[in-house]
């Protein structure tokens, strides 16, 4: 009998009366919790966080630890950071029932901020009424980001933590958060301190084994069950909330009655005998009351429950699709999952990588050996390319990718190109100012060179200047120093004289002429000040005179050499020399004169215009996989994401499309004759065609797509590699002849010897493997 509650597809397994299957993440997180270590849960929604914590407190409980779960979301989002922090205190009230009232505590320490009274809160009255160990599980913490008052909060906690050094008290006090966020979401403040204590529980996906015993809610034989299982996890790769919500799909279909020739028989007439002993039911057929149920059939479930119109509805389909668009935090996040979806090359995990980090957050993907990959195969065929394309921010961006470093180059030059019109009559006589150019590049240069050593010069004579006036100052100040001196003996002379009846007018006199001594030899040094200033504003001037002409010597020789070379038909070298020209006029220069600037903006003009795209083969609908010649030079195969095969003349003329792949092409490669064309695509299969575009054979046997293809030299072989982590070898006829097995991860490319006795394969798994033709590993 099936009973419909044992799969959870949403809130807690407790609160749904659902089965559990624990985990590591459970006795990891139980053990920081016995320990008293600050921890947290961050992972993307309905991985299983809630039903987590909701079993950790409860086995804590019973163990005798204290445990508090608070819901940050009954606090509300609308509300003051008094409200908020009181709100937080209270639902601590409402699980530990304090002595204390918490209302009468909260309003007398009005006069501290929220953020201090909560660390005084857990001080004063948490550790001194409760005994024992505190476990407080704050849940849903993603909630606080779009308030601006919880940073305090986060740093209270930390308080908290460190305060264990100088209060043991402390240590009877832990933390754990859970929620959709990054330890560095918590602290929204770059100027404070980011949330860096506690330690991390991963929350993983499923494994079989783990799962099992979702099989039993099937309300099938147990060997049918398992079959059935193994089916649901290879479109969910264990999810937990996927798993069983394509569980529960399964089992609540209807029952269908077996009709001879029905499809969901294939045609077979299937006796109550045969009902019974279902060990003789052909491989991955289910039976349930009165009717077989086949793999293909899950597929079905699959497609109506997840695809479509219903990927609309399933709220963890559009809370990735949220996180993928709306919730971005950078333009680069499409960019990076469409890299990991192609499976071309190993995208490596960095979490230190703000898109990296939240794409892992969506759910999308998830780190396997520090390389990201797609979580699974419904999120791969709902975020598909066609969904990538359609949100990124730009369409062409692969386009792009090979000019960006000269982009803004590119933009200097489209910029000036409106200044067409106005540079009409100077595009005319740009032969005749090149000429002038070519004459006047070499004095302009010695005229630079002469300007720079003047400069030199004026710099040396300025700094003699400045030294000679530093020397004067110093004669001057001693003069001061002697006259105050001389003061001070003039007014002992005039004691004396007083004493004595000495004539004091001599020494006052003596007095006054060295005040004007020291007067110009101040005045001296003042000149000699200013002259030394003259000669500095002099070599500055000059300096800028000399970079001047040299900058503009060497726009005109940079324009001189493109035109050269746009006359020697070197259009890319005269394109790259253009771009420097670009460069030096990227940003307004007053150095650049006039003339200068017409000629550069002319050449750059020409060379723009000028330079031609040669041979570009144009029609795929999406971007292009591989490509291949033909043995003869002459034909050329394309391999698309648009699930084509283009084969193309020198001409770039289209000769055939080749359809009937339900997926991207990969791959694609000619016979040794020429006559045969093989495709590999991502809809796990190998097509082999004629030089006509027809089908000749379709090679079934790959578990996952077939990322390459290649012949042997005579022609008579095919090996394919594939993500099954397998290599596999065909005959024409398509007769599966070896499946070479040994590489650990994804098998990205593949290759003959030219004696076709020794097969390479290349993997993800950072190896390179050696085969012979009867599959044996040979290094």
């Amino acid at each position: 009998m099936v009973n419909p509650t044992i799969y959870t597809v949403g809130g807690t397994v407790q609160a749904g009366g659902g089965i559990y299957i624990p985990r590591q993440a459970d006795e990891e997180l139980l053990g920081l919790c016995r320990s008293a270590i600050f921890a947290y849960v961050l992972t993307p929604r309905q991985m299983g966080k809630s039903s987590l914590m909701v079993r950790t407190a409860e086995t804590l409980r019973d163990e005798g630890i204290r445990s508090v779960i608070v819901d940050l979301q009954e606090l509300g989002a609308s509300v003051t950071a008094e409200q908020w922090y009181f709100g937080f205190l209270v639902k601590l009230e409402d699980q530990l029932m304090f002595d204390t009232d918490v209302v009468s505590w909260w309003q007398e320490h009005e006069h501290l901020g929220v953020s201090q009274r909560l660390t005084q809160f857990f001080e004063k009255v948490l550790l001194a009424e409760v005994e024992g160990q505190v476990v407080i599980f704050v849940d849903e913490i993603d909630s606080t980001l779009s308030l601006d008052f919880t940073d305090d909060f986060f740093i209270a906690i930390r308080y908290l933590y460190v305060a264990r050094a100088t209060n043991p008290e402390f240590g009877r006090l832990s933390f754990v958060l859970m929620g959709v966020a990054t330890p560095g979401d918590l602290i929204n403040d770059a100027k404070r301190t980011p949330f860096n204590i506690g330690q991390r529980v991963d929350l993983t996906d499923f494994t079989f084994e783990e799962a099992l015993p979702f099989a039993e809610g099937l309300g099938l034989p147990s060997n049918e069950a398992k079959q059935v299982l193994g089916q649901v996890l290879k479109w969910t790769g264990g999810h937990p909330y996927l798993t069983q919500r394509l569980c529960d799909a399964l089992v609540l279909i209807p029952p269908t009655p077996l009709e001879k020739g029905g499809n969901e028989v294939r045609g077979l007439e299937i006796s109550p005998t045969t009902l019974s002993n279902s060990s003789i039911l052909p491989p991955f057929l289910r039976v349930r009351g009165e009717r077989v149920l086949s793999a293909a059939d899950v597929d079905k479930i699959v497609n109506s429950t997840f695809f479509g119109a219903m990927s609309e509805q399933d709220n963890n389909l559009q809370f990735v699709r949220d996180m993928l668009t709306k919730r971005s935090p950078d333009p680069e996040v499409l960019t990076i999952y469409r890299e990991i979806r192609r499976g071309k090359r190993a995208v490596v995990d960095e979490e230190q990588s703000l898109a990296k980090s939240h794409l892992k957050l969506s759910g999308v993907v998830r780190r396997e050996n520090n390389v990201l990959r797609v979580r699974n195969e419904i999120y791969r065929q709902v975020f598909d390319y066609k969904w990538i394309n359609k949100h990124l921010p730009f369409n062409l961006r692969d386009r792009w990718e090979q000019l960006k470093p000269a982009l803004p180059y590119v933009i200097v030059m489209v910029v000036f190109s409106t200044l067409s019109v106005a540079l009409a009559g100077y595009i005319y006589e740009q032969n005749l100012i090149a000429q002038e150019a070519r004459d006047n590049e070499k004095e302009q240069r010695l005229i630079a060179q002469d300007a720079l050593k003047r400069e030199q010069t004026q710099r040396q004579e300025a700094d003699r200047q400045t030294k000679n006036a530093q020397n004067q100052q110093k004669i001057a100040d001693k003069q001061r120093q002697r006259a105050e001196a001389g003061e001070a003996e003039a007014k002992s002379a005039q004691e004396l004289a007083e004493k004595r009846g000495i004539d004091l007018q001599k020494a006052l006199e003596k007095t006054k002429a060295a005040e004007q001594l020291a007067k110009d030899r101040q005045a001296e040094a003042e000149r000699q000040r200013n002259i030394a200033q003259d000669q500095k504003k002099q070599a500055i001037a000059a300096k800028a005179d000399a970079e001047k002409r040299q900058i503009n010597a060497e726009i005109l020789a940079n324009s001189l050499k493109s035109q050269n070379l746009m006359g020697s038909n070197l259009e890319l070298d005269a394109l790259v020399a253009g771009l420097k020209v670009g460069k030096q006029l990227k940003t307004p220069n007053k150095n650049v004169e006039p003339d200068t600037r017409v000629l550069a903006v002319a050449t750059l003009q020409q060379v723009v215009y000028g330079v031609k795209e040669r041979n570009r083969l144009e029609g795929h609908s999406s971007w292009v996989n591989g490509v291949a010649f033909s043995p003869d030079g002459e034909t050329i195969a394309s391999a698309s994401s648009d699930n084509t095969v283009k084969l193309w003349n020198r001409k770039g003329q289209v000769l055939q499309t080749l359809q009937g792949h339900s997926s991207e092409v990969l791959g694609v490669a000619f016979s040794p004759d020429g006559e045969t064309i093989a495709s590999a695509s991502d809809d796990k299969t190998v097509k082999l065609w004629n030089r006509k575009g027809q089908l000749l054979q379709t090679l079934q046997g790959h578990s996952d797509r077939v990322l390459g293809v290649a012949f042997s030299p005579d022609g008579e072989t095919i090996a394919s590699a594939s993500w099954d982590n397998t290599m596999k070898l065909w005959n024409r006829k398509g007769q599966l002849l070896q499946t070479l097995q040994g590489h650990s991860s994804a098998v990205l490319g593949v290759a003959f010897s030219p004696d076709g006795e020794t097969i390479a394969s290349a993997s993800d798994d950072k190896t390179v493997k050696l085969w012979n033709r009867k599959g044996q590993l040979l290094q």
